[in-house]
């Protein structure tokens, strides 16, 4: 079985996702002393999302990281920008729930659509065409 077929992959993704957000919460942690939260969440995002590129190519798919893949990268979390930041402002301001915790469930809120798109983003980047073999 190649690293891109069967259950593997999703399971990878999710320790890969562990791994980010452990990653995004240490950042989180450090830049939310110095900067207004919502900032604080964005950089810690971006930072998490390299790690996860180079991990995702790597260990969940099994493809060589490429200029193609590594462009779209950031397009196909874009939906996990916005779904995170936007369960982040509801948990913190709606919800009450402290910030250090919110941070931590807003990124599981958006990891299942995250897994597919990111999936399509480095298979097609891989092959360089976008059509299926």
């Amino acid at each position: 079985m190649s690293a891109n077929t069967g259950g593997r992959p999703l399971l990878r993704f999710a320790g890969v996702g562990g791994v980010n957000t452990a990653v995004h919460y240490g950042v989180y942690s450090g830049l939310s002393a110095v900067t207004p939260v919502l900032s604080a969440h964005v950089a810690a995002t971006v930072t998490a999302m390299g790690c996860s590129y180079l991990l995702n190519c790597r260990f969940t798919f099994g493809v060589a990281p490429s200029a193609r893949s590594l462009l779209w990268y950031p397009l196909s979390h874009l939906g996990d920008l916005v779904a995170g930041t936007a369960a982040m402002a509801a948990l913190t301001g709606v919800a009450g729930i402290d910030a250090r915790v919110a941070t931590v469930a807003a990124g599981v809120v958006a990891m299942p659509a995250t897994f597919l798109i990111t999936r399509a983003v480095l298979i097609r980047g891989a092959r360089g065409d976008g059509r299926p073999r």
